[in-house]
């Protein structure tokens, strides 16, 4: 583990480092599909990401302060931390998703294409936040004694932060873009969803951390098939659909 990173008197916290650079090598990614593609304009990427992460950093920080007030009627000044404690991911990812549907909406990009450009973002991150989790200790895995375990938190445990990373790159390989211009808009991202859906389902089960409904099922694994359900479901509907799509096939 890693938490921060000491360059003489400057700390630096590693997971943040990791998300940042994840971020910016993501969406580099994700510019350069665009232009190889031709169907989104790659300035339009930027601008939607821009949008998103300001509306997410935004909506973490709001719905943390409504979720603990206290923290804040005490100590006003920490509504502008840099602290990520305080932020709720939930909210953020609510905040961001709007965001960035109701600028989708509002220039009229193609739906469906643009969720297939910013797939290789989506890959990246996932393998960044792996990392991040790695650095910083959390999503921590449950007791064991194998050969590959990781002594944390004053236990022998689970690698779950590495299961997370290795898989996520393995979903990023099964769904990295290739040289198809027949593809279905849209089956990239769904496939993507899909396998790291499933990916989640396999990694919550070594976690040590987990929330649990009704005592005995994990909530982080109950999203998970609903979304993987969900998932399968639309990319039923869009293999349906002709190979060739219409200059509005992005929409349906």
């Amino acid at each position: 583990m890693l938490p921060i990173l000491q360059i003489g008197r400057l700390a630096i916290p590693t997971p943040g480092q990791i998300l940042l650079l994840g971020l910016w090598f993501g969406l580099t990614l994700s510019e350069k599909l665009a232009r190889l593609e031709q169907k989104i304009a790659p300035d339009r990427i930027d601008t939607l990401a821009i949008i998103a992460l300001a509306a997410g950093v935004l909506g973490a920080r709001f719905f943390y302060a409504a979720r603990s007030p206290a923290v804040f009627l005490q100590h006003p000044l920490n509504l502008v931390s840099l602290n990520t404690a305080m932020l709720d991911v939930t909210g953020g990812l609510i905040c961001a998703g709007l965001a960035a549907l109701i600028y989708i909406q509002r220039i009229k990009m193609k739906f469906w294409e643009t969720l297939d450009a910013l797939t290789p973002f989506f890959c990246v991150m996932a393998i960044a936040i792996g990392l991040a989790h790695f650095a910083s200790g959390e999503a921590f895995g449950s007791p064991a004694r194998l050969p590959w375990s990781i002594h944390l938190w004053g236990a022998y445990r689970h690698p779950t932060q590495l299961y997370e990373t290795v898989l996520a790159l393995g979903v990023a390989f099964s769904v990295w873009p290739r040289q198809r211009k027949d593809r279905i808009s849209g089956l990239r991202f769904l496939l993507f969803v899909a396998l790291s859906e499933i990916a989640r389902i396999i990694v919550e089960s070594f976690r040590g951390d987990s929330s649990y409904l009704f005592g005995t099922l994990r909530s982080a694994q109950v999203f998970a098939w609903l979304v993987l359900a969900v998932s399968l479901a639309v990319i039923g509907s869009r293999l349906k659909l002709s190979p060739v799509e219409g200059p509005s096939g992005g929409t349906q």
